[in-house]
């Protein structure tokens, strides 16, 4: 058989345990950062205290920040920017938003460790580190603030 070299492709193949899956959990990645990004701005806006809204403020500026960087990574990876959609999370007050932000930061953070294990390439693996550990940075100040609220 006669096989086509494609150079990119090897790289592909040598820094990625499955790339097509990688490919499929950044993609998900950004539509969950999206995701994110609306519903603490919604959360935001009802936050008892200055302490719920600093914890939102700061989460939701991070947020915003892993969404740029993994798009940025998806169109270095693809050529392409990714297609996204996603449903926006409900809540029915701020206490149940709060438990529902918490409860997707700690699955945020194993999503992301899960990633960073997914690949051999110190740059990506670099940036997932950091988004775990911002991920990891938020649920302990939402669990601080369930404290204050309580």
């Amino acid at each position: 058989m006669n096989y086509h070299y494609n150079p990119q492709m090897n790289w592909m193949m040598v820094r990625f345990k499955n790339y097509p899956k990688f490919l499929d959990d950044l993609q998900l990645a950004i539509a969950n950062e999206r995701k994110t990004i609306n519903f603490y701005t919604e959360l935001y806006k009802i936050a008892p205290t200055e302490f719920a809204r600093h914890s939102l403020k700061t989460a939701l500026d991070d947020e915003k920040i892993h969404d740029k960087k993994l798009t940025k990574l998806y169109k270095y990876l693809t050529g392409s920017k990714p297609n996204i959609d996603f449903k926006d999370v409900e809540f029915n007050h701020f206490y149940d938003g709060l438990q529902k932000a918490f409860i997707g930061e700690i699955e945020a953070a194993e999503f992301y460790k899960e990633m960073y294990l997914s690949t051999n390439c110190q740059m990506i693996r670099d940036l997932l580190y950091s988004i775990q550990h911002d991920e990891s940075e938020h649920a302990a100040l939402f669990n601080w603030t369930f404290t204050e609220i309580k």
